[in-house]
């Protein structure tokens, strides 16, 4: 399945409600793995994103839809970016020609 990697960062509204986010988190990822999400790390970060959120999806339009629902719940913003493994990524690297 195609790897995601989501960055997050909390909304104004999320920085506020910061010591609530939990039931918020849990409702996006109940939702998120009724699309078909297979999360592989979740993370707290300090720094330009609050949360890394790694894992994969079935397709696309999946992923779209879980951004989509966790910026609508309106705690956070998020940048969704497809990934590979390096292996792959080193493997695709490696049939380019000379």
């Amino acid at each position: 399945m195609p790897l995601f990697v989501g960055l997050v960062k909390m909304t104004g509204q999320g920085a506020s409600n910061i010591r609530n986010l939990a039931p918020e988190y849990a409702k996006w990822k109940a939702y998120a793995e009724s699309l078909g999400f297979k999360p592989t790390c979740a993370l707290a970060c300090f720094g330009q994103y609050d949360f890394v959120v790694v894992g994969e999806y079935p397709n696309d339009a999946a992923a779209l839809k879980a951004a989509g629902y966790a910026t609508a719940l309106g705690s956070v913003q998020v940048q969704t970016l497809p990934a590979c493994q390096m292996e792959d990524f080193f493997k695709a690297m490696g049939d380019l020609p000379s």
